[in-house]
């Protein structure tokens, strides 16, 4: 009982921001390798907590991120690249689930915070690709993709 508790509280304070951390990093990841700049970071909802460098946390650090950037015209007129811009976040996450399965059938390695590690990136994952609008108001991946698909959705 105890060992669940404290799986649950490392899952939500240890796990979902490390995961959230990685989503956004993926975002910026495209970003820069088609010429875009990454401003900022975010990490958690609500007030600012504290900033290193350009990854700024949030009060409510557990849920919820943002990678915030400065595009070029030719990212914005490519759906090609926005949308790799879109889907870098789950793309991220899902690598570092490939890791760690690998970890697993390749050594000795096995933990009963694994488990928890695959539930909150697997949620994490889940909610960007639905889409739908966030209580905060922002579109999730999977509601961004949709949109730079639709039909004149780009300027030309």
């Amino acid at each position: 009982m105890l060992e669940n508790l404290i799986a649950y509280a490392v899952a939500i304070f240890l796990f979902q921001p490390i995961n959230v951390l990685i989503h956004e990093y993926g975002h910026g990841f495209f970003v820069k390798i088609f010429g875009g700049r990454v401003t900022k970071i975010e990490v958690g909802i609500g007030e600012p907590l504290f900033q290193v460098g350009h990854v700024q946390v949030k009060k409510q650090f557990f849920i919820f991120g943002m990678c915030r950037y400065e595009g070029t015209p030719e990212i914005s007129k490519s759906r090609l690249k926005l949308s790799f811009i879109a889907i870098g976040g789950v793309l991220f996450n899902a690598v570092t689930i490939t890791m760690l399965i690998l970890v697993k059938v390749y050594t000795d390695h096995h933990h009963f915070l694994d488990g928890y590690y695959f539930g909150t990136t697997g949620m994490l994952i889940l909610s960007a690709l639905l889409p739908v609008t966030y209580s905060t108001g922002f579109h999730s991946d999977g509601k961004w993709l949709v949109s730079i698909w639709k039909k004149d959705s780009l300027s030309a």
